[in-house]
């Protein structure tokens, strides 16, 4: 999965992702808001719509290290990975890959390929 993670309340989505970022990565950086994520999710007998607000950032320092654990979950890793090879990953959800490849703006997922 990427980085990210909830809204508080009376948070909008851009400082929502900066601070998530801060706090799983300790980077501070500049976004662009790419897209909005509709997902269908079916999981325990339950019907759950996510929306998800994508943005996207350029690291532009020396990557120190291409494994790093999270800063606010000790069992959460983050790799660093040649956008090239992105399918050779299992990326969840499956339309993330769509995200980062294409410029798209509006994705709706019903793919419910989550486990």
């Amino acid at each position: 999965m990427l980085p990210g993670g909830r809204i508080n309340y009376f948070e909008d989505s851009l400082n929502a992702i900066k601070r998530e970022i801060k706090e799983e990565l300790g980077y501070n950086l500049d976004f662009k808001f790419s897209s909005l994520q509709e997902i269908f999710i079916k999981k325990e007998n339950k019907q759950i719509m996510q929306y998800c607000f994508c943005y996207k950032s350029i690291y532009k320092e020396e990557i120190k290290e291409e494994i790093f654990k999270s800063l606010d979950d000790e069992n959460q890793y983050f790799y660093w990975v040649d956008i090239d090879k992105l399918n050779s990953y299992n990326i969840i959800p499956k339309s993330n890959l769509k995200l980062i490849n294409k410029d798209i703006n509006h994705i709706i997922d019903k793919e419910n390929d989550y486990e």
